[in-house]
């Protein structure tokens, strides 16, 4: 075999490849004796069928998959002697297959991105503030009047009542922006209780002292990236400090139903339905749950740093065969969305195309990050496990309501979806390794901590 690499743009290479005219021709024959057997020609057995009379049948161009087979084996040997690391789906030049013939050697190129040489210093040791997970008794509490809340009874409000905290609203809302229609800001019979805090930031507190079929309108501001709903599930959200200046809307409201909630007293048979022997045994479950939350809450704060400070320290942006896979998966990421929401795309106001100039700044901050990650996994022998793969898969299904065999089935016949997971899970498991070596200084809550890192070696 011969083989000679040439240097494109950036981290581009071309891989010129010859196969020796014997090894062609071996398999050509070996091609034809294989069709000998399964063709049938009137007038001869098969297996029995001249080759001459085969080859005029079906040409040796025919054979693609033999080819494909023969190509694919040899930019393998290529990339080993090499020493080429690729990333991305490699581009195959098959025009020397048009002018084949069985005595010549076949010549083909392969053009493919390479990972790039990376050595990232300064990520054990790190040092950062953490916050101290304590739970206060009215965070317990508040805690329980939801859990009451779900073994409440409900009560129709009498025309005139005046909406209060806490009171459950069946009301219809029209949003705009600029005098135009906000996009997903818009329902009919939205039910919804005052005080939870689940609509933007400032609409319910606007809810309180109107009536039921009073029409009137709500300001709010929304904030930045308010209707940017994509986001890597535990993984460091990048871009998370991004500045924009936030919008303004307008919501014309009219509320059709107000009812109140009554709670019954918290004891032990309440406890009960909820998995529980006694309402001890509830608070405690709910104190720990929610230490759990902020220490989770706090993790994935100095994960966020961590990526952050990869990103910052990168030297150069990912290929762009890597950059176009992940915005691919940012855009079909939304289509998903869109999707298991019940909406059709059309319907949906998302435009694929605008999407990926709109993403792309988002896309090459993820993948330098995920670059930065994977040299390190690189030398710290970080590797992913099949038990790693086989929990990705059971996540996957579990979020989508799908069967595990459907899940790893979709994953491992899509090249670019299998490099998308296996790129977040050593991702995620490299991201584990320096939070684990960081040095964590904790403070309590309300104080004010510094915002310097140090790195160690």
């Amino acid at each position: 075999m011969q083989f000679d690499v040439e240097e494109l743009e950036g981290l581009k290479r071309k891989i010129h490849i010859t196969i020796p005219e014997e090894v062609v021709s071996k398999r050509v024959n070996d091609a034809y004796k294989d069709l000998n057997k399964k063709a049938n020609i009137p007038g001869f057995r098969p297996g029995k069928i001249p080759q001459k009379i085969l080859e005029k049948q079906v040409p040796m161009q025919s054979f693609t998959e033999m080819f494909q087979e023969l190509m694919q084996e040899y930019y393998e040997q290529a990339l080993q002697k090499t020493g080429l690391r690729p990333t991305g789906q490699p581009e195959i030049d098959h025009s020397g297959m048009q002018d084949i013939k069985r005595d010549e050697p076949l010549k083909f190129a392969v053009i493919l991105d390479v990972k790039p040489e990376l050595k990232v210093k300064n990520y054990k040791g790190l040092k950062f503030k953490k916050m101290e997970a304590v739970v206060k008794d009215e965070e317990v509490e508040e805690t329980l009047v939801k859990v009451l809340s779900r073994h409440g009874s409900l009560e129709e409000m009498p025309p005139g009542h005046k909406v209060q905290d806490g009171d459950i609203l069946t009301l219809d809302f029209e949003g705009s922006m600029n005098d135009q229609p906000l996009e997903n800001g818009s329902a009919n019979d939205h039910e919804m209780r005052v005080g939870e805090k689940k609509m933007i930031p400032g609409f319910e507190d606007q809810l309180i002292g109107h009536v039921q079929d009073e029409d009137f309108e709500i300001k709010v501001v929304l904030p930045a990236n308010w209707n940017q709903k994509m986001r890597r599930i535990s993984f460091p959200i990048p871009g998370a400090d991004e500045k924009q200046e936030d919008d303004r809307a307008t919501f014309k409201v009219r509320i059709k139903k107000i009812r109140t909630l009554h709670l019954p007293e918290l004891n032990d048979v309440i406890a009960q339905r909820e998995g529980f022997d006694k309402v001890s045994d509830l608070r405690r479950a709910i104190k720990i749950d929610l230490q759990n939350h902020k220490e989770q809450h706090e993790e994935l704060r100095i994960k966020e740093d961590i990526f952050n400070m990869l990103v910052k320290d990168a030297e150069m942006e990912p290929p762009e065969s890597v950059i176009e896979r992940e915005l691919n998966f940012m855009v079909e990421g939304m289509k998903f969305q869109i999707a298991q929401s019940g909406m059709k795309l059309e319907d949906s106001g998302f435009e694929p195309e605008k999407a990926m100039k709109e993403f792309r700044e988002k896309a090459i901050f993820n993948t330098t990050g995920y670059m930065m990650l994977e040299a390190i996994a690189a030398a710290e022998n970080i590797h992913l496990t099949q038990q790693d793969m086989e929990t990705e898969y059971e996540l996957l299904a579990k979020q989508t309501k799908q069967k595990v065999e459907d899940i790893q089935k979709r994953i491992m016949s899509n090249p670019d979806s299998l490099a998308q997971t296996t790129t977040k899970l050593l991702g995620q498991k490299t991201m584990n390794f320096i939070y684990a070596n960081c040095e964590i200084e904790y403070y309590k809550e309300g104080e004010e901590p510094e915002k310097e890192k140090e790195a160690g070696s």
